[in-house]
């Protein structure tokens, strides 16, 4: 089974603020980016890998990723306005070979290899997979003032990571659908949920986090020195 992995790396990071886009950000020497395609990279089931990166740094992107990984795998493409619009170019490139389609966050850099082939597996029986982790906090639905509408059952609802795995004809259909449609997903798996189309779910990884501000690059650096 071949794997083509679309590395969605193409966003501004403004929440996490700075001059240097939270991708190339330095984790103990590494930008966070180069740590993250470590194990696509070396996992023998994936045949492509596509950066998504932001427009006008392809060429930036590039020459740091070549310093730390070589491989006739990984190719770049320029991103989007939107994260959709970045999939789709991604979507674009993809090798004839593909048979199944991984999305990955570009700032979610400490996946590991038993994720991977657990959503992999998933995937590869349902059409689709994802990672979830469960919800440990009391979750309250609000009105657009501010007031409590309702309590949610917090057993029926989960956090959703990356990598999510799709059968690739599931997943151009449901793009095709979606910007014919003009439906707008920050979630791949979104997409083909609205379409119908069954999706499976594993276990996530709490260690699997989305550096997105301040206090996340503070969490990665625990996880990088207990040895991740």
């Amino acid at each position: 089974m071949k794997v083509a992995v679309l590395i969605a790396a193409s966003g501004r990071g403004q929440r996490l603020g700075g001059k240097i886009k939270k991708q190339f950000l330095l984790l103990d020497g590494v930008p966070i980016l180069a740590r993250t395609l470590e194990v696509f990279v070396k996992h023998e089931a994936v045949n492509q890998i596509a950066v998504i990166v932001p427009e006008g740094e392809l060429e930036p992107a590039r020459k740091m990723i070549e310093s730390f990984w070589t491989s006739e795998k990984i190719s770049f493409v320029e991103g989007g306005k939107r994260r959709q619009d970045s999939i789709e170019q991604g979507l674009r490139i993809l090798s004839r070979k593909a048979e199944m389609v991984c999305i990955h966050d570009g700032v979610r850099p400490f996946v590991s290899v038993e994720l991977f082939e657990a959503v992999l597996e998933a995937a590869a029986r349902c059409g689709g997979a994802v990672p979830v982790i469960p919800v440990t906090d009391t979750l309250k639905e609000l009105s657009a003032d501010g007031m409590i509408n309702r309590t949610i059952p917090r057993e029926r609802v989960g956090r959703v990571q990356t990598p999510q795995i799709f059968h690739r004809d599931l997943i151009i259909e449901a793009y095709r659908k979606a910007r014919l449609l003009g439906v707008e997903a920050t979630d791949d798996s979104y997409l083909l949920e609205l379409f119908g189309e069954a999706i499976c779910t594993v276990p996530g990884d709490g260690a699997n986090i989305k550096i997105t501000d301040p206090l996340d690059l503070l969490f990665a650096e625990v996880i990088l020195k207990r040895g991740r």
